[in-house]
């Protein structure tokens, strides 16, 4: 019996929607579409930066690596992305002390 309605749970669950259990194929069409994106995605961000500054290909090359193999190879896109960025994002922030000692240096040359 159903607490809130008191009809037997027979009929209250053949008056639901059913839910569709996910077949073969679309756990299989999942599967695929989530490694052919997270290729795409990888890939497309390794050539535009290629293409727009390939100085940043230091950092980029092995975000996009690790953040392939976690998305493509094991199936986790969030935690791939989450790996690009920082990889991408925070790496190069260890390097900006650097980058600013050689920036003052040049301006206390001229």
């Amino acid at each position: 019996m159903c607490r809130s309605c008191h009809l037997p749970i027979k009929d209250v669950s053949a008056n639901q929607k059913l839910a569709r259990r996910p077949t073969k194929r679309r756990i299989v069409g999942k599967w695929l579409w989530t490694r052919l994106l997270g290729a795409a995605f990888y890939a497309a961000t390794v050539a535009w930066c290629a293409m727009q500054m390939p100085a940043s290909l230091t950092f980029v090359v092995p975000g996009a690596v690790g953040g392939g193999f976690l998305h493509i190879v094991k199936g986790r896109p969030w935690l791939g992305l989450l790996l690009f960025l920082i990889i991408v994002v925070l790496v190069p922030i260890i390097f900006w002390p650097s980058m600013l000692t050689g920036a003052m240096g040049r301006l206390t040359d001229v």
